[in-house]
């Protein structure tokens, strides 16, 4: 749904590379869509009703009857688990569903994958190590928290991405001012009118944590899933990031085995099947990684898993050639540090120095879309926009 998801719009190409057809379900003004490696393109239409987005979802299933869903952004995360929640509900079955649970993992995991609450409540139950903090309903009980843990603190809407609801408290003044109003009637009644107009699929009213901030820099690890088994991985230290909590620029691409065990206990507890990232910190001294949050969806990195030999598409081509499941992980060997898209086609090699530029030249139009020219020698001759 969103325009600006590079990392998915690179997917297309890792999985064409591995000899799998891609079919996108997306905006016209989408990166994804642009895709020269995309064989079938859907239309999303421009709307937040429910039935709208449904019959999409439901027609391209039907046209394309693929083996898997892969939900590119969180707000098609949001849509799919409503889909499935509704089904479910009435007590459908056809085809559409059983594609789309396949394609995620058990329907009562759903919450615990998307939102960030749910999440860690989860993971501490697993005994996973996760920063200390607690849901509040309101300003006081966020104050009461944070002078218990001690400031600073984080304070993190449950459903979010890409850095947003999340702001760093250093006192109580601060924490009360990122808390904003409680709730009201207005806002009651906004509830009441986004289900008469079929909006109510996405969160409007996400639970938020008071959290404790770790020390440290922040980590992630790719992942790719099948029915709760882990598959493959490799892990990613962001060198530099669009902001303090916004998503990277540059990333280190390595091994972890803390982060991977991590991540494996949390895909296993979900069932989940897919592309998953997981939001790490690693703390100053102790190096002890810290889990943060799940995304359920391929973060920026995961088509890059060939530069550190675990190519998670190639992967995932392997598990349907077996027909069955494989129980062979692959992990990084080696590291790299690279320069992700859109940043890498702001510079040329010289600027770049070590580090690998991420550009599609195997995708002329994704080049086209990022307003992108790219020559023969492999530098950047024109970047007239960047989306």
């Amino acid at each position: 749904m969103e325009e600006g998801r590079w990392g998915p719009a690179r997917l297309p190409g890792a999985l064409a590379r591995a000899g799998l057809s891609i079919a996108a379900l997306c905006p016209d003004r989408n990166a994804l869509a642009a895709s020269d490696h995309v064989a079938r393109r859907f239309r999303l239409p421009p709307t937040r009703a429910s039935r709208h987005l449904f019959r999409a979802l439901g027609e391209a299933i039907e046209s394309c009857r693929p083996r898997l869903l892969i939900p590119a952004d969180e707000q098609v995360v949001a849509l799919l688990h409503a889909f499935v929640r509704r089904r479910l509900k009435r007590g459908d079955a056809d085809a559409a569903l059983d594609t789309v649970v396949r394609s995620l993992g058990r329907p009562e995991m759903l919450d615990a994958m998307l939102h960030k609450s749910a999440t860690l409540d989860l993971a501490r139950r697993l005994g996973v190590r996760v920063p200390e903090g607690v849901t509040v309903s309101c300003a006081a009980d966020a104050v009461r928290v944070a002078e218990r843990i001690g400031y600073p603190v984080y304070v993190k809407t449950s459903f979010s991405w890409a850095g947003q609801g999340v702001t760093l408290c250093q006192d109580a003044a601060a924490l009360a001012t990122a808390l904003g109003q409680p709730r009201n009637v207005w806002s009651a009644g906004k509830a009441v009118l986004r289900s008469w107009l079929g909006r109510d699929w996405y969160p409007s009213a996400p639970a938020v944590d008071v959290q404790k901030a770790i020390a440290g820099r922040p980590a992630m690890y790719c992942a790719l899933a099948w029915q709760g088994e882990m598959l493959a991985g490799f892990a990613g230290l962001p060198t530099a990031t669009a902001s303090p909590t916004g998503p990277s620029t540059c990333v280190r691409l390595c091994e972890n085995p803390a982060m991977a065990a991590a991540s494996a206990r949390m895909i296993e507890a979900f069932g989940a099947t897919g592309f998953l990232g997981f939001d790490f910190m690693i703390e100053d001294g102790t190096e002890q990684a810290y889990l943060l949050e799940c995304n359920p969806r391929p973060i920026q990195v995961c088509h890059l898993g060939p530069l550190v030999h675990c190519d998670l598409a190639q992967r995932l081509a392997t598990e349907f050639a077996a027909g069955q499941l494989v129980r062979e992980r692959w992990s990084a060997r080696g590291d790299i540090e690279v320069m992700l898209m859109p940043g890498s086609l702001r510079v040329d090699g010289a600027d770049a120095g070590h580090r690998h530029r991420d550009i599609p030249w195997d995708d002329p139009g994704l080049l086209r879309f990022a307003g992108c020219n790219g020559p023969a020698d492999g530098s950047v001759a024109e970047v007239r926009h960047v989306i």
